[in-house]
């Protein structure tokens, strides 16, 4: 008869996890002598809860698979928010696994080690779903639905809890349940009338987000815009689901110049997997001409942008269809002339920055540096503001940013989850000064675990975009100087 950590650690193998992240503490041991018992899954051991996240966020976004992360109960877990809040907003498949005191004491208010008082409710709002394990009998099932909702329609992260004192506790059988839920899209509502508005379109755009970053669903984008001869752009987390140097491809939405002036002459707005948040579009002032929105779910619909047609459900049910039903386009020819053109002002637009700004070499030097499939993970520093709209990316995954929540001290520790999952592939941390200290304690973790890259720390003495902003605004700077380590020595 084995014990409910016994049985997370086996559901954990059945999805295939063979990585796991994390920390451990009074009150999780019990799961990692599970983990020690079956040595099948590699843990990667952290020195701080935040990064541990970062590092299966970062896993996930490269390997295209659940990123699991276990953290204790109270502090462990509170540390753990604003990473969770970064793999929401980048719709990155998280396992967040966490414990709680004893299961007869939660909510007592009687002053146990640890004890943080609703505790999950800090995850409420940041996860696809939070879920408590409050008997034996709940286990097997909840694990099972934690990993599976993780995974399903839009990824996202996902938190479980188990009190600590039900992971020694016996589970008698083993109870395996069908986790392929949902239809893939049967009839598809608003199908006709989408397939109308491309049809007639004269010049059609497609914009790719987040959440279509699946290879089933990246193969079908490229046979679409390579039928409709529509030009490609995406949001920052999404870069290379089309290669950039395709013919089709026009990288960031958010640029102006030549790119705002294709947007605005497209008369139908094709939108696959993208929330079409604020912070991605309507800041920028892009405006969207009769837009098709494809989406896992209606969340963010009508948001934002208002949408002429609304096509919910499994995106790669929606766009095989949309596919299966298009008539070849009368204007083809001349949609590849127009994108032609356009691509040549683009690429003399891009020779001025080039010719302006020293920031576009550095970029060019690291391009030139990494092979084409490789991966470039960047922080919210300024040179990784400038690679959000600049580097190429020519893969998916090939550039990652935290552009979810916006935090800084993402790039390290995502990093070293991308090494994880891809060991053999060339990766490279771009960060600021600020940043990187952050997490720099997760040397220690690259040291004990034998993994190096390349670090790029941009180093302006300062939170250099805060200092930039306060004297636009303020002709002054305040409390944004930074005292400088010798980041080579360290």
């Amino acid at each position: 008869m084995s014990s409910s950590a016994d049985q997370i650690v086996g559901i954990l193998k059945e999805a295939d996890v063979d990585v796991v992240f994390g920390i451990p503490s009074v009150h999780n041991m019990r799961l990692y002598e599970a983990l020690r018992k079956d040595s099948s899954i590699r843990h990667i051991l952290c020195r701080q809860e935040t990064m541990a996240a970062h590092m299966a966020d970062g896993y996930a976004r490269a390997g295209r698979r659940l990123g699991v992360v276990i953290s204790s109960t109270g502090p462990g877990t509170g540390y753990m928010v604003p990473a969770i809040q970064e793999a929401w907003g980048s719709c990155s498949p998280v396992l967040m696994i966490t414990t709680n005191i004893k299961g007869a004491k939660i909510g007592q208010g009687f002053g146990a080690l640890h004890e943080l008082q609703d505790q999950d409710t800090l995850f409420h709002h940041i996860t696809k779903a939070t879920m408590t394990v409050r008997s034996e009998d709940e286990v097997q099932a909840l694990t099972r639905e934690a990993i599976h909702i993780a995974l399903s329609g839009r990824p996202g992260p996902v938190y479980l809890e188990v009190s600590t004192d039900l992971l020694d506790r016996p589970i008698s059988g083993e109870r395996k349940e069908d986790s392929e839920k949902g239809d893939k899209g049967e009839g598809i509502s608003g199908l006709e009338e989408a397939i109308s508005l491309v049809s007639r379109a004269k010049q059609p755009l497609l914009v790719v987000g987040s959440g279509a970053r699946r290879p089933e669903v990246v193969a079908h984008i490229n046979t679409l815009a390579e039928t409709l001869a529509a030009p490609v752009m995406t949001t920052v987390n999404s870069r290379g689901v089309i290669a950039e140097d395709h013919p089709l491809a026009f990288g960031n939405i958010t640029r102006k110049g030549v790119i705002r002036e294709i947007i605005e002459s497209c008369d139908v707005t094709l939108v696959i997997g993208s929330r079409l948040r604020e912070v991605d579009a309507k800041r920028r002032g892009i405006a969207l001409s009769h837009l098709i929105h494809v989406d896992w779910d209606a969340k963010w619909i009508d948001k934002n942008f208002p949408a002429e047609v609304a096509l919910i459900g499994d995106i790669p049910s929606i766009l095989e269809a949309m596919l299966h039903r298009l008539e070849p386009a009368s204007l083809l020819d001349q949609r590849r002339t127009w994108i032609q053109e356009m691509r040549k002002r683009l690429e003399g637009e891009l020779n001025k920055v080039r010719e302006a700004h020293v920031e576009m070499q550095y970029l060019e030097v690291i391009r030139r540096s990494l092979p084409r499939e490789s991966t470039l993970v960047i922080d919210n520093t300024q040179l990784g503001y400038w690679a959000e709209y600049f580097y190429p990316s020519y893969s998916q995954g090939g550039l990652v940013g935290a552009r979810g929540s916006a935090t800084i001290g993402f790039a390290f520790a995502a990093t070293i989850g991308v090494k994880t999952a891809c060991p053999e592939k060339p990766v490279l941390a771009l960060i600021g000064d600020g940043g990187f200290l952050y997490g720099s304690q997760e040397l220690a973790t690259c040291m004990r675990h034998k993994m190096g890259f390349p670090v790029i720390v941009v180093n302006d003495n300062a939170y250099g975009v805060i200092a930039y902003l306060q004297r636009g605004a303020y002709q002054k700077v305040y409390e944004s100087d930074l005292a400088k380590p010798v980041f080579v020595a360290l």
